[in-house]
């Protein structure tokens, strides 16, 4: 098979290596950004404990001291929510919660209820409840949860009310729940980041971007706010501006792995292998259950014919989602590599289970039949599939088509030879040899020995 050389793909993911792999390397899950616990962080003031709906505090751009989180209030223009005053015997209810929500979330869910039935407009007790339920996989009490938390003016409350709706694949619903969660909190981050995103699909630009901003007016340190912004930049084809932006990001948090992936994503644009590897492996190595980093590594070693280290890796994204088709099919090309041709058989058709009419599947099982293993009929069988399920690709139906017609000569010049081998005359019987010098006459007696007597 021919294979197409490894660079950045035209949506910005890195390309695929001939058929092998589907596009790799954004990862962003569908939209998405959820808020992670709210209002741990407790301050003491004049009149009492109040509980934020933000994070950890971080700086403001606006204030430069003031905290905000993922769905921080306040900002140029907005008036925050006023806080409620909670009582410290509620406080110290909040900071249980806190204590026991890594270790004994039913326990922490328990505290916080008592949190929200002591200070009834505390939005911070009810989104954490909610958040605490989906980490327990118990979807339909964290909507009822997070429903309780909006309602209360929690925006991140509507924000992860989308986050789950665009998991069940409801993704106009969801876009609905993100601009509520705007109505509710307009600086609200991981909210504008999932709008952002869906600027970016739709190639609206200059709404992405504003998206970024007004998360980052938010939480100026906001590292997920600089990677979407760096993807930005990175479809508009100014790869210098979102290597910056990538720097930007890396100096808030080392371990931004999802940024360290971006950025070599564009390392590859600028046609620097070294770097971009590098970059994923430190994607790797900051998170090692992180999908795309080990696909792309994947990619680039399969590029370089390293097929043992691509199909580590493509194993190592397989432990994490074991349905991957992408991943799959990569490493059957990888084991074609290696020659483990049952092995890439199987690979091939473990995809077609997953997904139907796979294209990438299909047209790797014909080039297995047709260049490694020589099962013809079946190499053509699979390439009428390929062209069955994929119309618009014009170069690979040129290329299909072109197979298609060379295994059908191929097939067609056995049968002749077959034919031909059939219908030959028998051999003729092959001629005795003439007797050798001195050797006696065919049913004759072998000459005497000389005795060396007297005459």
């Amino acid at each position: 098979m021919r294979q197409r050389s490894a660079r950045p793909a035209q949506d910005g993911s890195t390309a695929t290596l001939g058929w092998s792999m589907a596009p790799l390397g954004w990862s962003m899950a569908p939209l998405g950004w959820s808020t992670a616990l709210l209002g741990w962080a407790i301050a003491l003031l004049a009149g009492g404990l109040t509980l934020g709906c933000g994070g950890t505090p971080t700086p403001n751009p606006d204030d430069h001291g003031g905290g905000g989180g993922m769905s921080g209030q306040g900002g140029a223009g907005d008036e925050a929510p006023p806080q409620p005053v909670v009582k410290k015997e509620t406080a110290a209810l909040f900071a249980a919660a806190s204590q026991a929500q890594g270790s004994n979330a039913s326990r922490a869910i328990e505290l916080l209820e008592d949190v929200a039935e002591q200070a009834p407009d505390l939005c911070a007790a009810y989104f954490n409840i909610g958040l605490l339920h989906e980490r327990q996989g118990k979807l339909d009490d964290a909507r009822t949860w997070y429903q309780k938390a909006a309602e209360k003016g929690c925006g991140s409350g509507l924000n992860n009310l989308g986050v789950l709706l665009d998991r069940e694949g409801r993704h106009g619903e969801a876009v609905g729940a993100y601009t509520q969660a705007l109505n509710v909190e307009p600086l609200n981050g991981p909210a504008n980041l999932n709008l952002a995103l869906e600027s970016r699909k739709q190639k609206q630009w200059a709404e992405a971007v504003k998206r970024v901003r007004t998360a980052l007016k938010e939480d100026s340190q906001n590292v997920d706010a600089y990677e979407v912004l760096a993807k930005v930049y990175y479809d508009l084809g100014r790869f210098e501006l979102a290597k910056l932006v990538c720097f930007t990001g890396i100096k808030i948090d080392e371990k931004a792995f999802g940024i360290h992936n971006t950025l070599g994503l564009v390392y590859l644009k600028l046609d620097d292998v070294t770097r971009a590897l590098s970059s994923f492996e430190q994607a790797v190595a900051a998170n090692p259950t992180y999908v795309p980093a080990h696909m792309n590594i994947g990619a680039i070693t399969f590029s370089y014919r390293d097929y043992e280290s691509a199909i580590r890796h493509f194993d190592a994204a397989l432990k994490e989602e074991p349905k991957n088709a992408t991943a799959i099919l990569s490493r059957a090309v990888a084991a074609r590599g290696l020659e483990r041709f049952d092995e890439a058989e199987a690979g091939y058709k473990k995809v077609i289970e997953i997904q139907d009419g796979h294209v990438g599947a299909h047209y790797n099982l014909g080039v297995l039949y047709q260049e490694y293993t020589q099962k013809l009929d079946q190499a053509l069988s699979e390439y009428e599939l390929v062209l069955r399920y994929e119309s618009r690709d014009a170069a690979l139906r040129k290329d299909v088509t072109q197979r298609i017609q060379a295994v059908r000569i191929q097939i067609q010049n056995l049968k002749e030879m077959e034919e031909m081998q059939k219908n030959a005359p028998p051999p003729a019987p092959a001629e005795a040899a003439p007797p050798a010098e001195g050797a006696a006459p065919a049913g004759g007696d072998a000459p005497a020995a000389d005795q060396g007597g007297e005459g």
